[in-house]
C-alpha cells in the first residue's frame, strides 16, 4: 500500500511541476568532485575521448563540462591551436573548471577558450550549424531529452565530426537506490520533488538515440566501476561529494534531509551485515558517432532552408 501512495505522491509533485534541480548538489561537491569523482570516473571519461582524434585546429563543444576534467585534456591535445567552447549549469563546478582551464589557454594566441554558465540546450541551439569538429557530452545528457539534443549535435557537427557520450546507467548504484525508494514509499512526504533524468539501460539504448537523431554509431560499450565505498557512512559521503546524488537536496523536505541521509546509512548497515560486504558498482555506457556528409537529418535541413528561402 506503501508504494500506492507514493505513487500518488509522485503523479501530485508531477502535476505541480515540482521538479528536483541537480544545480545545487554539483556546486555543494564542486569542492570534492576531483578528489571523489575524478579519480575514479575520470579515467572512463578519459578512455571514452581516446576514441576520437582531437587535433590541433580543431573546434571543440563540450557540454557540462563540471570541473572542466576532460575539458583540460581537451586543451592539451588541440597544442595551442584551435577553439574550445564548454558550458556548465553549475557556478561552482565552472568555476573550478575556469581556474584548472584558463591558465593553459593563456600564452597560446591560437588557442580560443570560452567557459559559460549555462542550459546545455540553449547553448547548443545557439552554436552556429556546421561548427564543429566535436562535441563532448560527459555524464549530463541524462538531463535533458537526448534524442533531442542529439538531433542539435548533429547540426552543430561538420560533415564527418564527432560525437562521444558517456553516461551513468539505469542499474548503477542499485542497492543504494533501492534503499532510497522504500524510504519514499514508507513516507512519501519526504518527497517533495522529482528528479527528472533519463538514463539509459544500457549503450545499445544510447546508440538508438543516436540512429534516430541521424549520427551513425561508431563505437558502443557497456562497463562498470566499482566504488571506493566500503561502509555505509564511507556510500553516503561518496555520493554527495561526488555528484552521484545530484537532484537529492530538492527532491527531499529540506528540513528532514539527515533523517533521510541516516535511514540510508542504517537501511545499507542491514545489508553489509547480511553480505559481508558492500559491492557498489557505478555501471557506465560509451557510445562515440559521427555526422555523415548526407545524413537524412542533413538532407531535411537543406530542403526546409530551400524552401525558406522561395
Amino acid at each position: 500500500m506503501s508504494r500506492v501512495r507514493l505513487a500518488a505522491r509522485a503523479l501530485r509533485l508531477a502535476l505541480n511541476k515540482a521538479h528536483a534541480d541537480p544545480t545545487a548538489d554539483y556546486d555543494a561537491a564542486s569542492g570534492d568532485y576531483d578528489t571523489f569523482f575524478s579519480p575514479v570516473m575520470g579515467k572512463h571519461s578519459i578512455a571514452a575521448l581516446d576514441t576520437v582524434p582531437v587535433t590541433p585546429g580543431d573546434t571543440v563543444v563540450e557540454l557540462a563540462c563540471g570541473t572542466g576534467h576532460l575539458t583540460e585534456e581537451i586543451v592539451r591535445r588541440l597544442n595551442g591551436t584551435g577553439a574550445v567552447y564548454a558550458v556548465d549549469k553549475s557556478p561552482g563546478m565552472l568555476q573550478v573548471a575556469k581556474d584548472k582551464v584558463l591558465p593553459l589557454a593563456h600564452g597560446a594566441p591560437g588557442l580560443h577558450v570560452e567557459l559559460s554558465e549555462g542550459d546545455m540546450d540553449s547553448f547548443i541551439q545557439s552554436r552556429p550549424s556546421g561548427s564543429a569538429d566535436l562535441v563532448v557530452v560527459g555524464w549530463a545528457i541524462c538531463y535533458t531529452k537526448p534524442t533531442r539534443l542529439l538531433a542539435q549535435i548533429e547540426r552543430v557537427l561538420r560533415p564527418g565530426g564527432r560525437v562521444v557520450v558517456i553516461e551513468t546507467r539505469a542499474d548503477a548504484h542499485r542497492a543504494l537506490t533501492e534503499r532510497l525508494e522504500r524510504i519514499f514509499a514508507d513516507d512519501p512526504s519526504l518527497l517533495t520533488g522529482l528528479i527528472r533524468v533519463t538514463l539509459p539501460k544500457d549503450a545499445a539504448t544510447v546508440a538508438r538515440w543516436f540512429i534516430k537523431a541521424g549520427l551513425s554509431v561508431d563505437i558502443q560499450r557497456d562497463g562498470a566501476q566499482t566504488i571506493p565505498a566500503h561502509t555505509p557512512e564511507d556510500v553516503v559521503e561518496w555520493v554527495q561529494r561526488s555528484g552521484a546524488a545530484a537532484g537529492f537536496k530538492t527532491a527531499v523536505d529540506s528540513g528532514r534531509e539527515q533523517l533521510v541521509l541516516d535511514r540510508i546509512a542504517a537501511g545499507l548497515g542491514e545489508l553489509l551485515a547480511r553480505d559481508g560486504v558492500l559491492d557498489l558498482q557505478h555501471t557506465f555506457v560509451q557510445v562515440t558517432g559521427t555526422k555523415q556528409s548526407d545524413s537524412p537529418a542533413a538532407r531535411r535541413r537543406g530542403v526546409a532552408e530551400e524552401a525558406s528561402a522561395v
